[in-house]
């Protein structure tokens, strides 16, 4: 593993575009030619999980895990280390294409915007049945491709499975989609439901179990269909 510096992070903090960031600084940097991002990972707590398997690791190594089982995500250039920071980055490279939500935002014909669920949905069942448990997946975090092949980006929070997941874990995976209240203002009732026809359609689960799980999935945006 590489190493680096505060003062390597400090210039590079001043020559790239800040991302995201929090309380304690930027966590993702983008290069000025946009080519290549720059993710910082920190240990919140003293002691945790993250001690002796570090989010940037595990970052790497489910890039590396998603490609094996045939999903699109980002291509790794290095992983460092700052001890003096005890900061991990990961280098990859940046994949083009805006996120759903930013599509969302954007002015596309209705046409479009149902293509976007239908899709959603669609991949949804793709990552369910390659027995990926995604904790992290939300609007922000799947990039728009005309083909559907949706890549996954902000990878460090999942988890994989040797077989499909269980009909539990596929409703429970489907509840970071609204975790953002932001989010509501994009998803309509009739979006949610078009996502869910999609992902049904393209499961592998029996009459009884698509039965079971259809209305477990639609009463999560119950609040939707209110306002």
């Amino acid at each position: 593993m590489l190493s680096f510096s505060a003062q390597y992070l400090e210039q590079l903090i001043a020559d790239c575009q800040v991302l995201e960031a929090d309380g304690f600084g930027p966590k993702v940097l983008e290069s000025a030619d946009q080519l290549v991002i720059y993710k910082l990972f920190r240990r919140k707590r003293w002691f945790s999980s993250a001690l002796f398997n570090p989010y940037a690791k595990r970052f790497v190594a489910n890039a590396t895990k998603l490609k094996s089982r045939g999903f699109r995500t980002i291509e790794v250039r290095e992983i460092r280390y700052c001890k003096q920071l005890a900061y991990h980055m990961v280098v990859y490279e940046r994949l083009p294409g805006q996120s759903l939500r930013d599509r969302l935002k954007s002015q596309i014909s209705a046409v479009d915007r149902e293509q976007v669920f239908v899709y959603l949905g669609k991949m949804m069942a793709r990552l369910h049945a390659g027995g990926v448990y995604f904790r992290s997946l939300h609007l922000g975090n799947l990039l728009w491709c005309d083909d559907g092949d949706l890549p996954l980006i902000d990878i460090a929070d999942m988890r994989f499975y040797r077989r499909t997941l269980s009909t539990s874990l596929r409703q429970r995976n489907f509840r970071p989609l609204l975790k953002r209240m932001d989010d509501h203002t994009l998803i309509s009732f009739d979006d949610w439901n078009l996502a869910v026809e999609s992902y049904l359609e393209e499961v592998d689960l029996s009459v009884k179990e698509v039965q079971g799980l259809k209305p477990q999935l639609l009463a999560l945006a119950e609040r939707l269909r209110t306002g």
